[in-house]
């Protein structure tokens, strides 16, 4: 399995937005920056802002931008502005590769041109060349740190055992980015965005996390979804989460869930994560619970090498008492030797 790490302006340029909004979530990460572009952004791009937050939920602005114009190739080397105009060409790029995502896209069309007032904004007041001088060093830095790192780990077996033989790719993409934190963020294909401020094992884990979305075809498990989501404490956990987590339908919540038991439970075995529970309890305010049901689950019942993970995600969900996994969470966390968290 091949590892590429590159830097993309077009990436960063987008996750600024998230910073501009003002949201301390993402300002104490990158104050400096929002200092210098964020504090003296016109009221009209303010308004923009304000106006796309209230309509997201949150100030998560980039993730879904990020992934759609990943869909066309060369997106790297073009000017943003010029290429969130073309929709013709993000829908072409989509139908071409994923054409179930077709919908969506043209759902987020209003969002993505609202945008170039104020990206175009940004790069007026010198955001192009700020990133050249002050933000593409630190990514040549940490890349020449990070790819001698990444080669010392084989994560080729484990993951074909996860996912079923044959199904691990032979490359995957990192892209670099200044803007990104506190965010993994998944894009098109086996490529993933990581913040250049993440230690190497994050970085590393967040690749093997972003890999298994999805983890398995969505119709052929929803049977097993939708039983997971009628329980009680599963319910909960999805009701009270912080919206600045993302995931605002339960299916996607349950699959990050899975994908963050999936990934946890490989970080374990090859030594990237010597706390998985204890990661999960902190994580994202502990909201991942099913996550921590799922990776107990995983180490009682192993996976057979063969199969389609979608399958074994079935069979897994079949031995679950659902209805009552509050004791299954229980359970684990005090295998783990876990204290239980007062909710």
């Amino acid at each position: 399995m091949q590892f590429q790490i590159r830097a993309c302006y077009n990436f960063d340029l987008l996750n600024m937005m998230n910073v501009l909004t003002g949201d301390p979530f993402y300002t104490k990460y990158h104050a400096e920056a929002y200092a210098e572009f964020g504090e003296a952004l016109s009221d009209e791009s303010r308004q923009i802002l304000n106006k796309i937050t209230e309509s997201l939920g949150n100030a998560m602005i980039s993730p879904l931008i990020n992934f759609m114009i990943s869909f066309i190739p060369d997106f790297e080397n073009e000017n943003l502005t010029e290429l969130l105009l073309d929709e013709n060409r993000i829908l072409d790029g989509i139908q071409q590769s994923d054409p179930r995502m077709l919908e969506k896209a043209k759902e987020m069309k209003p969002l993505y041109q609202a945008l170039i007032p104020v990206i175009a904004e940004l790069e007026n007041m010198g955001f192009r060349e700020y990133w050249t001088s002050e933000k593409e060093p630190a990514i040549l830095e940490k890349k020449a740190q990070l790819q001698p790192y990444v080669e010392t780990y084989s994560l080729d077996k484990e993951i074909a055992s996860m996912l079923g033989a044959g199904r691990a790719p032979e490359e995957i993409t990192l892209y670099l980015c200044t803007f990104a934190a506190p965010h993994g963020i998944k894009v098109f294909g086996p490529r993933y965005i990581a913040d250049v401020s993440f230690k190497n094992e994050s970085i590393l884990l967040i690749a093997i996390h972003e890999m298994f979305h999805p983890p398995y075809n969505e119709q052929a498990v929803q049977e097993s979804l939708d039983l997971l989501a009628s329980d009680p404490f599963i319910r909960l956990a999805f009701e009270k989460k912080d919206p600045k987590f993302g995931y605002p339908e339960m299916d996607g919540f349950l699959e990050e869930n899975v994908v963050e038991a999936m990934s946890l439970f490989i970080a374990q075995k090859v030594g990237l994560e010597s706390d998985p529970y204890g990661y999960l309890l902190k994580h994202d305010g502990g909201s991942h619970v099913f996550s921590v049901i799922l990776l107990d689950y995983l180490n009682l019942y192993p996976k057979p090498l063969l199969q389609e993970f979608g399958v074994y995600f079935r069979e897994l969900v079949d031995k679950m008492p659902v209805g009552s996994l509050v004791n299954s969470y229980r359970i684990a966390l005090e295998k783990a030797g876990k204290e239980i968290p007062v909710s």
